[in-house]
Order: C-alpha cells, then sequence, then structure tokens
C-alpha cells in the first residue's frame, strides 16, 4: 500500500472526539442531623443533550444560554433525584449555578440544601441522564460527622443507602476497582495505545509471510511462540508498571502536569503507535516505549481519580483499589485482544489487511485527537 493511499484513507477517517468523552456527574452530600446541603456537577454537554442549551444552534454553549436555561435545568436536575429519610422525603432546593472545569470537561456547578425530616440511613435514588446515555455514572459522596462513604450509581444501580453503621471498607474498595475498570474500558484512546503496541508484537513474530506459529510445529514454531509470549509480556508489564508509578504520584500531588498537556502527549502516543503498525519506527524497542507512554497515559487516569474525590480515610485503600481496576480491565482487553490477531493473521494476507486497517485506523484517531486537544 503507497504512502499516500495510506494518507488518503486516515483523513476519511471521521472524527472521533469521544476518546475520553465521559458521561459522569458528581453528588457530593453533607447531612448535618435534620439538614443537608452539597454540591451536585452535572457536565454542561449532558445538560446540552437533556435540556438543550445551545439556542442558536452554533454548535457551542455560552454562560447567557445557561443562565437563560436555569429553571428548565433545576427543574430537569430535581425531578431525577430523590433524597429521604425513613420514607420521608427531604425537601431540597438549588441555589445559583456557577461553572467548574473538571479533567474530563466543564460542568454546571448546583448548591444544594434542604432539610430530612426522618431519621435514620439517608436514602438517595437517581435518575439522571440513565434514560439519555446509558454509559452515564455518577460519583456520590456523602459525609455525616467523621464518616465519609461513596458509590457510584448507574442503570444498573439506581439507589444507595447511607448510614455510619452501614460503612463497609470493602464495599467502598470494590466500588474503586469496578470504577477502574470502566474507566480503562470506555478510554478509547487508552485502549487503542494498547491495541497499537501489542499488534506489531503479535503479528511480526515471524519477520516472514508464513502462517502463525501457533499453527506450526517444530522448533522454529516454538521458538517464534516463545518470543511472541515474552513480547506481549514485556510490553503489557512495562505499560502497566510505567502509569501505575505516575498514578500513584499524581494522585499524592508530587508531581502534576497540565491536563491540556498530558491529554495531548496521550493523543500523539496513539498517533505514532498507529504509525508503527504501517512502518515500523520503533523496531526492537516495543516495551520501551510503552514504558515511556506508559508513564504519560497514567497521569491521564490520574486526572479521572482526581474528579472521583478519594474518600480520606481510606485515601490509599481506594488508589490502589482503582489502580487495581484499571489493570483488571486491561487484562481483560489483553485476553480479547491476543487470541483475536492469532485468528486474524493467521493468513498473509489477513495478517497485512490487519495491519492496515489497525494502522490506518489508530494513526486517524490518534492525529484527529491531537488536533483536537492541542
Amino acid at each position: 500500500m503507497s504512502m499516500r493511499a495510506v494518507w488518503m484513507m486516515i483523513l476519511l477517517i471521521p472524527s472521533l472526539s469521544f476518546g475520553h468523552s465521559l458521561s459522569d456527574s458528581y453528588l457530593s452530600v453533607v447531612l448535618d442531623d435534620n439538614r443537608v446541603r452539597g454540591e451536585w456537577l452535572i457536565a454542561v454537554r449532558d445538560l446540552e443533550l437533556a435540556v438543550g442549551l445551545d439556542r442558536n444552534a452554533d454548535g457551542s454553549v455560552t454562560w447567557g444560554e445557561i443562565l437563560e436555561r436555569q429553571s428548565q435545568i433545576e427543574n430537569h436536575a430535581l425531578s431525577h433525584i430523590a433524597l429521604s429519610r425513613s420514607d420521608v422525603a427531604c425537601d431540597l432546593t438549588l441555589e445559583a449555578p456557577m461553572l467548574e472545569e473538571l479533567n474530563s470537561g466543564v460542568f454546571v456547578h448546583l448548591p444544594l440544601s434542604g432539610v430530612c425530616s426522618g431519621d435514620g440511613a439517608l436514602h438517595l435514588t437517581y435518575n439522571l441522564q440513565f434514560d439519555i446515555d446509558s454509559s452515564h455514572r455518577s460519583i456520590v459522596t456523602l459525609k455525616q460527622g467523621e464518616e465519609v462513604q461513596s458509590a457510584i450509581l448507574s442503570p444498573s444501580t439506581r439507589s444507595a443507602e447511607f448510614s455510619p453503621s452501614s460503612v463497609s471498607v470493602f464495599e467502598q474498595y470494590r466500588t474503586f476497582v469496578l470504577e477502574g475498570v470502566w474507566h480503562i474500558w470506555i478510554g478509547l484512546d487508552h485502549i487503542l495505545f494498547l491495541v497499537a503496541i501489542l499488534v506489531p508484537v503479535v503479528v511480526r513474530r515471524h519477520g516472514t509471510d508464513a502462517p502463525a506459529g501457533w499453527l506450526q510445529s517444530g522448533r522454529s514454531s516454538r521458538w517464534s511462540d516463545f518470543t511472541m509470549v515474552t513480547g506481549i509480556l514485556k510490553v503489557v508489564t512495562a505499560f502497566t508498571v510505567a502509569h501505575s508509578i505516575t498514578l500513584v504520584l499524581a494522585t499524592l500531588g508530587w508531581i502534576v502536569l497540565p491536563t491540556r498537556l498530558v491529554e495531548s502527549v496521550i493523543a500523539l502516543s496513539v498517533a505514532l503507535s498507529g504509525i508503527n503498525i504501517l512502518y515500523p519506527i520503533f523496531r526492537g524497542h516495543q516495551w520501551q516505549i510503552a514504558f515511556a507512554f506508559g508513564l504519560v497515559h497514567g497521569f491521564g487516569f490520574a486526572g479521572v481519580l482526581a474528579d472521583l474525590s478519594l474518600p480520606t480515610q481510606l485515601f490509599i485503600g481506594s488508589l490502589l483499589s482503582f489502580n487495581i481496576g484499571v489493570e483488571i480491565g486491561q487484562l481483560a482487553i489483553v485476553l480479547v485482544l491476543v487470541p483475536t490477531l492469532l485468528i486474524l493473521t493467521n493468513a498473509v494476507l489477513t495478517r497485512r489487511l490487519t495491519e492496515a486497517v489497525a494502522g490506518i485506523a489508530i494513526t486517524g484517531c490518534g492525529l484527529l485527537w491531537v488536533a483536537e486537544r492541542y
């Protein structure tokens, strides 16, 4: 395939701007006797889908347009949430909105307050955005006295109960493990980088146009398989160790980098790794490249974790739980990807087609993200 044909195909790939466009909201509630106060952050893009903020249809949302729709925003928000104690509904009100920028985007910040006349555990029912976007997640934090509890609500888990007596360390850690798994599974840029660094290891294990080693016999086949397996282990281990290091360092606040720089370099890592599939530029250095760019991807994971507001009392445990979740999600991707590549690359024709399609698609996505994030 000529270089000109490759670039023409790359330019035809539509913009995949959802590389990190997650649908999240953040609800923080403080319960003091029978009074509640808190903050509710809802993404501007989610409110645009729900109530229509872009009144002049120019493709952007201004602060003035948000203020024009303030009553609709408040009505929409309050109609999709319910707090109660002992089956007695809490009376909630929302105050004047503000804007707040997080790593995952721009959010409308809605201060809330209210009275809960009942006693006992606080029960939350949440239905915002689930009927519009099944990937939506709400990260909820409740503080009552010295106790802090967290929950992640989804279309399959729309309610939670909070009380000091119901605090379970296991459940808190389990929540962050699942969040780690979820965020790597929907982080397309991280997935494509992982795919891009594994494709050359699996596809080029022979250096010839012979069929895949796992379907051959003899010493050369066994050596080919051994080389491939060790190559996969080196690449995956390097990426894992690297992003774990920077995830911890960044979350602890020891090293902080601008979000825009991190996201741009992550996009660049995807583009360069895609090019490497088409024209080997990392020949013989796959695991070193995986480690180097893995350090940057770790800062990306840390940005997501920063938005989740780790509970102070369980900070280290929650951090490690999130990282374990990321590794579990990554392992699942590898276990699906490698056998798929082995099947696709058994024949010379499908091997070359796999390289071309993967290289062009991944390079195209990476370049588009670089342009979008820079």
